[in-house]
C-alpha cells in the first residue's frame, strides 16, 4: 500500500493506523522523496510503499520499477512491472539535444520502453585565427595565431537505474593547421618585403599548436649616431643659491672633459623598404669661458667660484663674501660674480651682481639687483630685489610673439599669386593679417606693466613698422613686403633669445616680505609668514610655502601662477593678484577686499567669512 507523506515518519505512522500493525511489522520502502518548491513555500509529499512483512517476498518478484542506461552513446529503457513505476531521466546539458518521439526535452522526463529516443549534439567546431602586427618603429612584423580546441561532444555511460541524469563527454578537436603561404600573403599584403620575412620563423609559428605572437620580419635596423662624449662636474649643475656660500669649486679643479667625439649613424630599413632615419649630430668642441682655461680635452677652474655652462661654454664665477653686515661702514657692492653676504644688509645699501646674491640675515631699505637669483634667509623690509635681466614679461610675451609670426607665414603664403586666386583674394588675406596682428598687440597691451622702458619702447616701434606695412602692401608698394620680411627676421631672432633666457629661469628666494618692491624674471618663493604691503612681480609663478602665509595688502602680478596660502584680512585691507596667462591660475584662501584677475577677466572667489 502506498501513503503519501511529508516525511518517512509521517507515512509509518499513517500505515499503522491503516493496516492495524505495529511499526516492526512494516516495510518501507521510499518511492519519491518529499520536495520544497517556491523558495520553500510549497511542500510536496513523498511517495512511501508500506506492506506487513510477510508479503515483502511475494512483492519483490510482483513489483519492478522500470529502468534505463546509457551504454555506447545509446539510452535503453524497459518499462517497469506489477505495479513499479516508469524510469525517470533528468536531462540538462547545453550541448545535447534530447528528443522524445520526434519532440525536444528538458528537465525531468518519465520515459516509457516504448519512447522512440533521439540524441543529438552541438559540438564547438576549433578557431583558428591571425592578424599581422608591425611594430611602431616598422622595423619588426610579428604574427598573432589564436588558436582554440573545438570539442566533439558524447554521452558519458548511466549504470541501470529508475531515476538518473543524462551527462556528456567530449574529445577534444585540434585546430586545423595554418599554412605558411597563408602568413607569407597577409605580410604582402602589408607591406612587408619578401628579402626581410624570416620564413623559418614563420613555418614555426604554423605548425606550433599554441596561441602566440611570433616576429616573423626584420628589416635592418639603424646605427644610432652617438653624441659628443663630455663629463662635466656635478658642481655646474648644482642650483642651491646656498651652496654659494662658499666658493664651490677651487682653483684647478677640472669641470668637464671630452671623452669622445660625435659619431653620425648609420640609417637603417624598415620592412616596408623605407628608410629609417638617424638623428644628425655635430660635434661640439670644449668651450672655456671667462674663469677657466682649456687644456687639451679639459677644462679647468682658473680661480675660485661658481663653475657654470652656458651656450656650450664653461667658465666660473668668482665668489665676494661679506662677513658681518653691510652697512653705511662699507661701500655698495659692483661685482662680476656671486656675492654672500654673512649677516643683515642695513640701510640704504646696494648690490650689483652678474650672478647669483645670497643674504644669510635680512635687507633693510637696500637695492638688490642679480643677474642670477637672490636669496634672502631672513626677511626683506623694504627696498628693491630684482633678479634676472628684466626679463620678467618672457614668459608671457613670448606666446603672443610666436602667434605674430604664424600671423605673418599665412601672410606669406596668401600674398603667393597662385592658380586659381585673384588680388582680391590677395586682399582680403592682408585685411586678415592685419585683423589679427591688431589683436594679438592688444593682447600685448594688457601686460604692458610689467614691461621696463626699453622693452616697451621695442614692441611701440614694433607695432608702428606694422601699421606701415599694412598701409604700404595696401598699395602694393614693394616697400611693404620688405619691410615685412624685416619685421618677420626680428620677431625671429627675439623668440630665439626669450627662449634662451627661459631656459636659465631665476628665482627670489625669501622668508618675509613688507613694504618691499620684489621683481623675478623667472619665479618669487617666499618660506614664511608672507607679505605685507608689498609690489611682487614674477614672470612665471609667485608661490608661498606655508600653508598659514598671509598676503596683507599690495600687488602680486604673475606670469602664469599665484599660489597662496591667506590673501587679504577680515578687516577687508585691498589686496590685489593678478596672472596674466589666460590659462593661469590663482590658489588659496581670500577675504573680501580681494580683486583676483586672469588676463583681463576678474575672478570668482568664496571668500572667508569673518
Amino acid at each position: 500500500m502506498r501513503f503519501e507523506a511529508i516525511s518517512r515518519e509521517e507515512a509509518i505512522e499513517k500505515a499503522v493506523e491503516e493496516l492495524k500493525l505495529s511499526k516492526d511489522g512494516l516495510t518501507v520502502k521510499e518511492i519519491s522523496k518529499p520536495e520544497k518548491r517556491i523558495m520553500g513555500l510549497k511542500k510536496i509529499p513523498g511517495i512511501y510503499e508500506i506492506l506487513p512483512k510477510e508479503k515483502e517476498e511475494r512483492k519483490k518478484t510482483d513489483d519492478v520499477n522500470g529502468t534505463v542506461e546509457v551504454k555506447n552513446g545509446q539510452v535503453l529503457v524497459t518499462g517497469p512491472k506489477g505495479k513499479g513505476v516508469e524510469a525517470t531521466l533528468f536531462i540538462h546539458e547545453d550541448q545535447l539535444i534530447f528528443n522524445v518521439n520526434g519532440e525536444p526535452v528538458t528537465g525531468n522526463r518519465t520515459l516509457s520502453a516504448q519512447d522512440v529516443i533521439e540524441v543529438s549534439f552541438e559540438h564547438l567546431p576549433p578557431e583558428v585565427h591571425f592578424q599581422v602586427e608591425l611594430s611602431e618603429s616598422m622595423l619588426e612584423a610579428y604574427v598573432e595565431i589564436r588558436r582554440k580546441s573545438g570539442k566533439k561532444y558524447r554521452l558519458k555511460d548511466l549504470e541501470k537505474t529508475s531515476r538518473g541524469a543524462l551527462q556528456i563527454e567530449f574529445d577534444p578537436l585540434p585546430p586545423e593547421a595554418i599554412h605558411p603561404e597563408e602568413v607569407f600573403t597577409a605580410l604582402a599584403n602589408c607591406g612587408v618585403l619578401p628579402e626581410f620575412i624570416l620564413e623559418d620563423a614563420v613555418k614555426k609559428a604554423c605548425e606550433s599548436k599554441e596561441s602566440g605572437k611570433i616576429l616573423v620580419a626584420r628589416g635592418k635596423a639603424p646605427v644610432e649616431s652617438r653624441r659628443t662624449d663630455i663629463d662635466y662636474c656635478s658642481e655646474i649643475f648644482v642650483k642651491e643659491i646656498t651652496r654659494g656660500l662658499e666658493p664651490v669649486v677651487m682653483k684647478g679643479t677640472k669641470l668637464a672633459e671630452k671623452n669622445g667625439e660625435a659619431v653620425e649613424g648609420i640609417p637603417g630599413v624598415d620592412v616596408k623598404g623605407a628608410e629609417i632615419k638617424v638623428q644628425k649630430v655635430k660635434d661640439e668642441e670644449l668651450k672655456a669661458a671667462e674663469g677657466a682655461f682649456l687644456d687639451g680635452n679639459a677644462v679647468y677652474a682658473e680661480r675660485d667660484g661658481r663653475p657654470y655652462l652656458k651656450k656650450g661654454e664653461i667658465g666660473v664665477v668668482p665668489l665676494l663674501t661679506v662677513v658681518g653686515d653691510l652697512d653705511k661702514d662699507t661701500e655698495d657692492i659692483d661685482f662680476d660674480g656671486d656675492v654672500v653676504v654673512k649677516g643683515n644688509v642695513q640701510d640704504h645699501m646696494v648690490i650689483r651682481a652678474t650672478g647669483n646674491i645670497s643674504i644669510i640675515g635680512s635687507v633693510y631699505h637696500s637695492e638688490l639687483y642679480a643677474e642670477q637669483n637672490i636669496e634672502v634667509q631672513g626677511k626683506v623690509i623694504g627696498g628693491i630685489l630684482r633678479a634676472g635681466d628684466e626679463n620678467a614679461v618672457f614668459q608671457t610675451l613670448l606666446p603672443i610673439v610666436e602667434k605674430v609670426i604664424l600671423v605673418i607665414e599665412a601672410m606669406f603664403t596668401g600674398l603667393q599669386l597662385t592658380e586659381g586666386r585673384t588680388v582680391q583674394d590677395i586682399m582680403d588675406s592682408i585685411s586678415k593679417g592685419k585683423e589679427e596682428t591688431e589683436a594679438l598687440f592688444q593682447e600685448i597691451e594688457q601686460i604692458e606693466e610689467i614691461f621696463t622702458p626699453h622693452q616697451l619702447q621695442v614692441v611701440e616701434e614694433i607695432e608702428k613698422k606694422f601699421a606701415y606695412v599694412f598701409k604700404e602692401i595696401r598699395l602694393l608698394h614693394k616697400e611693404g613686403f620688405i619691410e615685412l620680411n624685416t619685421v618677420y627676421e626680428r620677431l625671429l631672432s627675439m623668440v630665439e633669445m626669450m627662449k634662451e633666457e627661459l631656459l636659465d629661469a631665476r628665482l627670489i628666494k625669501l622668508y618675509y616680505a613688507q613694504n618691499a618692491t620684489l621683481k623675478s624674471s623667472g619665479d618669487v618663493e617666499i618660506t614664511g609668514d608672507g607679505s605685507y604691503q608689498s609690489s611682487i612681480v614674477a614672470g612665471n609663478e609667485i608661490r608661498f610655502t606655508k600653508f598659514a602665509s598671509v598676503v596683507k595688502g599690495g600687488t602680486l602680478l604673475a606670469g602664469r601662477f599665484i599660489k597662496a596660502g591667506i590673501v587679504g584680512t577680515p578687516s577687508e585691507i585691498q589686496t590685489f593678484l593678478k596672472v596674466l596667462d589666460r590659462e593661469g591660475d590663482i590658489t588659496g584662501r581670500f577675504y573680501k577686499g580681494t580683486t583676483l584677475m586672469r588676463k583681463d577677466e576678474l575672478k570668482d572667489y568664496a571668500a572667508i567669512l569673518k
